[in-house]
């Protein structure tokens, strides 16, 4: 799965039943330390981004430590336009 795959998904899922699981799994696959957040590092290297990929997800970081939790996981999911796309 491409990034732009990974962005238009979220929209796909929302008409689907029971979509919050999907995402709570989703979710689990990208955390890997099992200290429940992402860290930039893992999602980059699981969607192979490249490092100038970091500001997409940056509005969606925790300040306090810089890792993506899972309100803004699903903010991400929400939040991210894939450019030329409708949805």
């Amino acid at each position: 799965m491409d990034f732009e795959e990974f962005c238009v998904v979220p929209c796909q899922l929302e008409s689907l039943k029971g979509w919050e699981q999907m995402a709570v799994m989703a979710f689990e696959y990208f955390e890997q330390e099992g200290n429940r957040v992402i860290t930039v590092e893992e999602l980059a290297q699981e969607m192979n981004l490249a490092s100038s990929a970091y500001s997409i997800v940056q509005e969606w970081i925790r300040p306090s430590d810089g890792k993506l939790s899972f309100v803004g996981y699903t903010k991400f999911l929400h939040g991210v336009k894939v450019r030329g796309s409708n949805v």
